[in-house]
């Protein structure tokens, strides 16, 4: 009987079974959480207990049941000024998504049922595809039919290596209009006050570079990311901001990479993690940095690099040093019209200079990748964003260079929670 043990908060030990092995049956879900959650989370296991937010974009549940069916309740959030109340989440069940299902701020709620499941055990995925910018909502229920049962949750593939792989930044990160098209592409996500964004289905964050990139690892992975999340300032794009409206709501909209990397709740700035140690990755890529130079002139090099500074710090001190990757966009992403072609010359200016300064202050542990657009398709994008197929170019060119640059942690396995350098892996034979 295969049995894999792990410490999610390094205080005890979750013991997690295959589902050919013997497992307890339980009244309610015990929920194994990938991602950053609001709600009652276990401080001791890491298991999550309903109700549980989703705010996060790429963000999942995992649950093992038996029973011949399975009734699921997910309710979104009222709109606010930075959260617009639009949601949508794929359902897996044994590995195979068998749906997608949306709310809006009109109809809210949720219900996905699935009956005529075989005996034994199954296993039960729900990912959130929109970022919290769009919507955030709480799962509130899963009823099983009356022969049912929760089990202790199975490991997925992605847990078993140790590998964990956290990805900070804006809407490249997020998947920002990825699956739009020429077709999907109408701004009818509108927030109460301020901008609209292209429809829901526009967006789906789970194959973005970043998870794609997790997935070629086997690796555990958190995407904190918010479109318009800046550097160093809220730098917004003039045609999506309203004069008239008071600079607080475009702070609100707009949160810093620094502001968002601190937060539980993606859209609450007063939701704080209170124990980074409870997740900790050996790699972080930071992508963000284009919402800087949307207006010209840019931010004065000596106002703007503390900033970037500031967040390396601060995820070094978080994290135990982990290896960091500053991901730069190529010109031919920006000019798509994200950036203009002076504005992607100071971008690019910048960016390099933010690797300067660290291997001037000794951080062996952060590489610069720059990327390229060779091969990667630049037409038929939605909202000048790269598409889909980008962003499968994206990840083949981060997994080349991860797997050159940290060739240990590619193989290496891991403590499912310690914070292990990695140097300090076990490698697979």
């Amino acid at each position: 009987m295969f049995r894999s043990c792990m410490s999610l908060a390094g205080l005890t030990l979750l013991c997690i079974v295959s589902a050919a092995g013997l497992i307890s049956a339980q009244s309610s879900p015990q929920l194994l959480l990938q991602g950053r959650f609001g709600g009652a989370i276990n401080s001791q296991t890491g298991l999550g207990s309903l109700p549980l937010l989703f705010s996060w974009p790429s963000s999942s549940v995992y649950t093992t049941f038996t029973g011949t069916s399975i009734n699921v309740t997910i309710a979104g959030s009222a709109p606010t000024t930075d959260s617009a109340g639009y949601n949508r989440f794929a359902f897996f069940v044994d590995q195979t998504q068998v749906a997608i299902e949306s709310s809006t701020p009109s109809n809210s709620t949720i219900q996905w049922e699935m009956s005529g499941l075989g005996a034994g055990a199954h296993n039960l995925t729900i990912t959130k595809l929109n970022e919290a910018s769009y919507g955030q909502a709480t799962l509130q229920s899963i009823v099983l039919s009356s022969n049912g049962s929760f089990l202790t949750p199975v490991l997925p593939e992605a847990f078993e290596t140790g590998r964990r792989i956290q990805f900070i930044g804006d809407s490249y990160t997020v998947g920002y209009a990825n699956t739009g098209g020429t077709t999907n592409c109408n701004k009818t996500v509108c927030f109460p006050v301020g901008p609209c964004d292209p429809e829901l289905d526009s967006q789906n964050a789970a194959i973005s570079w970043g998870p794609l990139t997790a997935a070629n690892f086997q690796a555990d992975y958190e995407v904190i990311a918010w479109s318009g999340a800046g550097v160093g300032t809220f730098s917004v794009p003039e045609s999506n901001v309203d004069a008239t409206l008071p600079t607080w709501v475009g702070e609100s909209q707009y949160p810093t990479d620094g502001e968002i990397f601190l937060r539980q709740v993606a859209a609450d700035n007063t939701s704080m993690v209170s124990n980074f140690s409870s997740w900790v990755p050996q790699v972080v890529v930071l992508a963000g940095g284009t919402n800087d130079f949307h207006i010209l002139p840019p931010p004065a090099l000596e106002d703007w690099l503390p900033s970037y500074m500031d967040l390396i710090n601060m995820i070094n001190e978080e994290y135990n040093t982990p290896e960091i990757i500053i991901q730069v966009f190529p010109l031919e992403v920006n000019f798509e019209g994200v950036l203009t072609p002076n504005a992607t010359t100071n971008y690019l200016q910048y960016m390099a200079s933010v690797y300067t300064a660290t291997q001037m202050e000794g951080m062996t542990n952060v590489h610069f990748l720059q990327l390229n657009a060779v091969g990667m398709e630049l037409t038929g994008w939605c909202s000048n964003h790269p598409s889909a197929a980008a962003d499968m170019t994206i990840a083949a060119q981060l997994t080349a260079y991860i797997e050159a640059v940290l060739p240990a942690w590619t193989t290496g396995t891991y403590p499912l929670a310690a914070e292990a350098p990695v140097g300090d892996s076990t490698e697979e034979a």
